[in-house]
């Protein structure tokens, strides 16, 4: 197996592993994965062998459909990010409609 095929399948892994992390919500850990994930396929891509073409395009369709799932794994929980802020948003208003209604009765 040439090394460019090694690369692409330890970049395989890492996505499957950013998937898992992603899900877990460890999203550090997806960051730096995917990063890694970028490197090897570049390195993979500059160790191009024109005799392992057809194995590179196979294992670049499957990286391509984790991709897939990644983008929509990490929109949704962009999405829920954005539904837990906005409902600490507002709490923080009840919280200072209360205060300011105590100060208020205070007085």
């Amino acid at each position: 197996m040439c090394q460019g095929i090694a690369l692409l399948d330890e970049a395989l892994v890492l996505a499957r592993q950013e998937r898992a992390a992603l899900e877990s919500a460890n999203y550090e850990e997806a960051m730096e994965l995917a990063g890694r994930r970028g490197e090897l396929t570049d390195m993979a891509w500059n160790l191009l062998d024109e005799a392992a073409v057809e194995d590179y395009r196979s294992r670049l369709a499957e990286q391509a459909r984790l991709q897939e799932e990644l983008t929509l794994i990490a929109g949704r929980a962009r999405d829920e990010v954005r539904r837990s802020l906005n409902e600490s948003r507002q709490q923080q208003r009840r919280m200072r409609g209360y205060h300011q209604s105590v100060g208020l009765a205070l007085q």
